[in-house]
């Protein structure tokens, strides 16, 4: 009896990805800051060892602070999170079919017989272009002194149905509303392939 085992997927190294940090001040006079740093990535073999899905762990950790406005802050919020692009969506799933046929003929009165069997079969999938989605991780609301901390450590990220490469980019979405302003804006990590 012989067994044949497939080679184990390979396993790459955790990946540091660069820092991250913007400020900004807003219309009604908030210094406004927000940053990503820690970062590391963390590139897995998929667990089901399906050749359409892909998965990472990652670890982050965002701040975000205000400080110095003319008008006090009503609302903020305060958001970590990945976006995850994939190239080719295959969610439609596989369809599968085919057909048959037999044709025969008798010949007389020489009593020759002959017959034919075709059949033809096909795979298809609908490939939908370019997916990308967000996938928020995190979030909060500045405190009292105007400050947020958000941390993700070891956080699983997976991708299934997606054919060809997918690739993850960290974000950090920061939002203050006072009386006199809106202000929304956001920081984005280097993408990589996991």
């Amino acid at each position: 009896m012989m067994g044949v085992n497939a080679a184990p997927a390979a396993r790459s190294d955790p990946v540091s990805m660069a820092p991250q940090l913007y400020n900004k001040v807003s219309d009604d006079g908030w210094h406004l800051s927000i940053q990503i740093r820690g970062e590391v990535v963390n590139s897995v073999p998929n667990l089901a060892a399906a050749a359409n899905s892909r998965e990472a762990f990652v670890t982050a950790t965002a701040s975000a602070t205000a400080s110095g406005g003319s008008s006090p802050i009503q609302e903020s919020l305060f958001i970590l999170g990945y976006q995850l692009g994939c190239q080719s969506d295959v969610s439609a799933g596989l369809v599968v079919g085919g057909t048959a046929g037999i044709a025969g003929s008798v010949g007389l009165p020489s009593a020759s017989v002959g017959g034919s069997v075709g059949a033809a079969g096909y795979v298809q999938t609908i490939l939908q272009p370019g997916v990308i989605v967000d996938l928020p991780m995190t979030n909060m609301a500045l405190n009292s002194a105007g400050r947020a901390t958000l941390s993700v450590d070891n956080l699983h990220i997976k991708a299934d149905a997606c054919g060809g490469d997918v690739n993850i980019r960290s974000y950090a979405y920061f939002r203050i509303s006072t009386e006199a302003a809106h202000t929304s804006y956001a920081i984005y990590g280097d993408p990589i392939k996991i």
